[in-house]
């Protein structure tokens, strides 16, 4: 799997936003419950990384390539 600049920041942005709404929905609860989150998201991530949505969605939050 060869991944590029564009499709890294694509998963990076998805990562990010998912910890911050998770963080804020599971605030008060148990250490296990957060790292099950955490392991989903990634879990996610490693399924989105193969489609050309984390590009697509890169290209839209930083633009085209110069």
């Amino acid at each position: 799997m060869n991944l590029d600049v564009p499709q890294l920041l694509g998963l990076a942005v998805m990562a990010g936003v998912a910890g911050i709404v998770s963080g804020f929905l599971l605030w008060n609860q148990s250490r296990a419950i957060k790292w099950f989150a955490a392991v989903l998201i990634l879990v996610g991530l490693g399924y989105l990384a193969m489609p050309p949505s984390p590009t697509e969605l890169a290209r839209v939050v930083f633009g085209e390539p110069g």
